[in-house]
């Protein structure tokens, strides 16, 4: 039971990132543009933690806005630097999946970073994780237990020949 949990949670982590875009892409032109937008957008959102007062205020959020735009820089200058050939191979020898997890990494990152932000402004714990739970709710909780729901859920038995359909006059 427990390592068809974890396999359905990969599958739905996996649905988060850039998987099926490195899965289905044939000369990453398009796995390349996606890479360079998504850390491009994480840099420039992480240096904007600098410019508001609660970087200034919560040593904590500045700490992790540091870290992760540390990785995305080097996840930029790494991987943003080459061609798509020779990004397709690096990929291809990493696993799609893995490099789909790294790169969704740094969205993972600026999610933590405001969390840790709203902890840091709140008084109350429980108001901090009260209002994370509503504002993650619609984009990662409810689509979880969904699928979580359609993966375990009971599975609904489509009649076979052999068995015929009930009720039907023939």
């Amino acid at each position: 039971m427990i390592p068809e949990v974890v396999q359905t949670l990969v599958r739905f982590l996996l649905q988060l990132t850039l998987y099926d875009i490195i899965r289905s892409s044939r000369d990453f032109e398009d796995v390349k543009a996606a890479l360079n937008e998504r850390t491009t957008w994480t840099i420039d959102l992480l240096r904007s933690v600098f410019s508001i007062r609660l970087a200034n205020g919560s040593y904590s959020v500045t700490l992790c806005s540091l870290l992760v735009l540390l990785m995305a820089e080097s996840m930029h200058l790494h991987y943003g630097r080459l061609t798509p050939g020779e990004l397709k191979e690096r990929v291809d020898n990493m696993g799609h999946a893995t490099f789909a997890i790294l790169i969704a990494m740094l969205d993972f990152g600026v999610v933590v970073i405001r969390a840790a932000g709203i902890f840091a402004l709140c008084r109350s714990s429980w108001l901090a994780t009260c209002l994370i739970f509503v504002c993650v709710g619609p984009t990662i909780i409810v689509p979880l237990l969904i699928y979580l729901v359609k993966s375990f859920g009971p599975r609904i038995r489509q009649p076979t020949i052999e068995q015929g359909e009930e009720g039907v006059a023939e």
